[in-house]
């Protein structure tokens, strides 16, 4: 929990919300856009976890809390967008497909990792981090189709990077860091800051 918290922080502060704001200024729109979503994706997944909870402020689960299911779904919307940006890619140039998809495999090697940790966190049994774990792994290729067959506009993907941002920050901050607090903070701590550092590697040198 603790590596993969600090994995989902660098990339949306590394990658994703950087990324936005440079689509965003490619096709002149305000980097007010991307960076407002980063709140709208944080609040939405704030609202769908007291929304699930409503039931249970008086208690507390012992089961499958829902509200992993939908921060695991949202990880995996957020593959089928870098999906779309590899298609987008090769339908400008060979070789700008080739970069693209070079830097999504080199930010997307923990994507597993986040959305089973993400499920762990919350309790769900093994089969079923295993089901996301394999819809995570097809989401990019169902995207690359998709932008093949179907136009994207331009606008959509520094919404949706920001927007993915904000529940990125929201996923570390509420429930994959907290719940490495049994862990010590000898090991936690390094842990945190190596996935961090990791993904600002990657985004440095994807």
């Amino acid at each position: 929990m603790a590596l993969a918290g600090g994995v989902v922080l660098g990339a949306a502060l590394f990658d994703l919300l950087p990324e936005g704001v440079e689509r965003a200024q490619e096709i002149g729109m305000s980097v007010r856009v991307p960076i407002g979503c980063v709140l709208a994706g944080f609040l939405v997944f704030y609202v769908v976890e007291r929304f699930v909870h409503r039931h249970d402020d008086h208690g507390h689960l012992t089961g499958p809390d829902p509200a992993g299911l939908a921060g695991a779904t949202g990880f995996v919307i957020h593959s089928f967008f870098d999906g779309l940006a590899i298609g987008l890619g090769f339908q400008i140039d060979t070789g700008v497909g080739l970069i693209v998809t070079a830097a999504v495999i080199g930010h997307d090697f923990s994507d597993g990792l986040n959305t089973v940790s993400y499920l762990v966190a919350h309790r769900h049994p093994e089969a079923r981090s295993k089901r996301f774990l394999v819809a995570d792994a097809i989401a990019p290729l169902i995207g690359a189709l998709v932008a093949t067959l179907v136009p994207v506009p331009d606008e959509v993907f520094p919404v949706a990077l920001g927007f993915f941002s904000g529940l990125f920050i929201y996923a570390a901050t509420v429930n994959l860091l907290p719940s490495s607090h049994g862990l010590a903070a000898s090991q936690a701590i390094p842990a945190t800051l190596a996935g961090a550092a990791a993904m600002l590697a990657i985004a440095q040198f994807a």
